[in-house]
């Protein structure tokens, strides 16, 4: 690869032991704010200087130019720096950059955006210090649990458990339940509230063994009913319209007339000829499908009307006949070539399924996630070339190829029966569109609505009464930042419009201000709650935690935190023991609002407006 000559920049200082973070789209704009509010020093590195003001301000410098050059990264000081963050969409630029940057310094440690997770396995086969994440594996549980059971039911395995959300009001069999939020009727939220929380709207984590949590149903919670379908108001020929014109009614419309001719012509025959009933159903039967005639008319073929009525009525057969055989052949050619080319139409049966709108990273995933907890899905996508259009195919889904947007393509998606839809486009505006379409077709359909922009989200909230609506970069970001300050984000669980708990393993370094601390000192009502302790090595935890519990060197954590009470326990983590504080530090002054999707108050968050696409991790 050939480098190209140097631009000027502005001069810098000497940086060491900070985080490079290559890519400022919407997802590295949003690890980048995770980091700065953790008080990390970031250098980024883009494809050009567009978004240098806006990082300036949040005291990050930014490098123009391609990490994969290994110009580019000594500029980023990358021979000094402790972590490389790759967010770019493309998995092989992103192992190339890996490749360069490991060159220059061998002790980097690196996180790789990558959507190949078998790639993605065996990443620490080429570096000493590797992840792999994919942005759209971590997004795609909280869209998935929105389609199919609304403000709860996220379900995930951390230290040898099943956690699984659930209302208050809501049966468990569950021995542990912890409370992670409060969501009112007003949607406001009460993140982390005390371990004796009670009342009917608290959203809590049931903590199961494998067997418990396979015994429970899979449907959506009594708390939130799904409405049966429905005909749209105003409207009541319009389901009977799109079934009639769909190919697999077609055939019985021209059979019906088919019938209806032969049946008016036999009563014409029986009263004007004075042929018997039978006698004049054959005859009309006759000349409609051009047969040999079995009855003897030839005392009255005379008559001028008859002979004028005959003739039409060979005509229309003949062409009803035709056009009958014509849908059988395709019928059957159809579904042979379908079935020769891996595809499937939708079942004219199909009922309480989960549609799925735009088949790129995301909602392929969603896609994959709904059909393994036993739900029927449907995916339309625009193109037939999608990237992820023949892996859909192969995994069974039936995939519809048309514009979401059109009524015609909603209607062949079943969407009067199906119990959500998923817009997952990467595009805002065509979401939007998809949705308010199916909303006019069916008002008590459930959509969940993939946003970019998250003031853009909450006023589409407000003003269209969409509930859930869902940000990738949003929900993924914690995850790459946690992951550089070398702890693991288990889970990100939406709670109301713009909140999220995390659900985080940590290991206590020894030395470090986590060790020898008294664990239930840990817990901060509205920030961190102490979950687990897991002894060195082992991948059980103890989830009944002895109020003196003291936590040993090299043991591991896991907690459900706000994203500032994670950046407090990781900088715990990162700081050394003094022996004269066994708290966590009071809430600091820095510049991130909890864990709202807003980032920076001191700085607009333009983030999600860059015009970096986001690719298929």
């Amino acid at each position: 690869m050939t480098e190209p000559a140097a631009s000027s920049r502005p001069a810098r200082t000497h940086r060491s032991g900070h985080v490079i973070v290559c890519g400022v789209g919407h997802l590295g704009m949003r690890t980048i704010d995770e980091l700065r509010s953790r008080d990390e020093q970031v250098v980024a590195i883009g494809p050009d200087d567009e978004a240098a003001e806006e990082l300036s301000g949040r005291g990050v410098l930014l490098v123009v130019g391609d990490p994969r050059l290994p110009r580019v990264l000594r500029e980023a000081d990358a021979m000094t720096a402790s972590v490389i963050v790759l967010t770019g969409g493309d998995d092989h630029a992103n192992l190339d950059a890996s490749l360069a940057a490991s060159e220059l310094n061998p002790n980097l440690r690196i996180v790789m955006r990558l959507f190949d997770q078998e790639v993605g396995a065996h990443i620490t086969e080429l570096f000493a210090d590797a992840i792999a994440l994919s942005s759209s594996a971590l997004a795609a549980p909280g869209f998935v649990s929105a389609a199919i059971d609304g403000e709860t039911g996220n379900r995930f395995h951390v230290a040898g458990r099943v956690l699984s959300s659930r209302r208050s009001g809501d049966p468990t069999l569950a021995a542990l339940s912890i409370p992670i939020a409060r969501l009112g009727p007003d949607r406001t939220v009460e993140i982390l509230p005390g371990p004796g929380a009670t009342g009917p709207d608290l959203i809590l984590v049931d903590v199961m063994d494998e067997r418990t949590a396979a015994s429970l149903t899979t449907a959506a919670p009594a708390s939130e009913p799904r409405p049966p379908a429905q005909r749209v108001p105003g409207r009541p020929a319009a389901g009977f319209r799109t079934r009639v014109t769909s190919p697999d009614h077609r055939f019985l419309k021209f059979g019906a007339i088919l019938v209806g001719l032969a049946a008016a012509s036999a009563i014409y025959f029986d009263v004007v000829v004075g042929l018997s009933p039978l006698d004049a159903l054959s005859y009309a039967i006759t000349l409609l499908t051009g047969a040999a005639l079995p009855v003897d008319i030839s005392t009255v073929t005379d008559r001028v009307p008859l002979r004028v009525y005959a003739i039409f009525l060979s005509l229309i057969g003949a062409a009803l006949v035709a056009i009958v055989y014509a849908f059988i052949t395709d019928a059957l050619i159809r579904s042979r070539l379908l079935q020769t080319l891996g595809r499937r139409t939708v079942p004219g049966g199909i009922r309480d399924h989960v549609i799925v709108a735009g088949l790129g990273a995301i909602g392929f995933r969603v896609a994959l996630g709904i059909a393994a907890r036993g739900v029927r899905v449907v995916v339309v996508e625009l193109s037939d070339e999608g990237q992820f259009v023949s892996a859909a195919r192969a995994a069974g889904m039936p995939v519809v190829i048309g514009d979401a947007r059109h009524r015609e393509i909603l209607g062949e998606l079943r969407l009067e029966h199906a119990r959500a839809l998923v817009v997952a486009t990467s595009d805002d505006l065509v979401n939007l569109a998809i949705a308010l379409n199916a909303r006019a077709v069916r008002p008590d359909m459930r959509v969940v609505l993939r946003l970019f922009d998250p003031d853009f989200a909450v006023r589409v909230q407000r003003g269209f009464g969409i509930r859930f609506t869902r940000s990738v970069s949003h929900l993924a970001a914690p995850a790459f930042a946690a992951a550089a300050m070398r702890s693991e984000i288990v889970a990100t669980i939406p709670v109301g419009d713009r909140r999220i708990v995390l659900f985080a393993r940590l290991r206590v370094p020894a030395g470090s201000a986590l060790a020898g601390r008294l664990a239930s000192t840990l817990d901060r009502i509205g920030a961190v709650r102490l979950l687990a302790v897991a002894d060195p090595g082992s991948e059980v935890a103890r989830w009944e935690i002895p109020p003196d519990e003291i936590l040993d060197p090299d043991e591991e954590i896991v907690v459900a935190a706000t994203r500032q009470g994670l950046g407090e326990l990781l900088r715990l983590a990162a700081s050394r023991a003094t022996g004269a504080d066994d708290r966590v530090p009071a809430k600091r002054d820095v510049a991130v609002e909890s864990d709202e999707m807003a980032i920076p108050a001191t700085v607009t968050d333009r983030t999600e407006f860059h015009p970096a696409t986001e690719g298929p991790a």
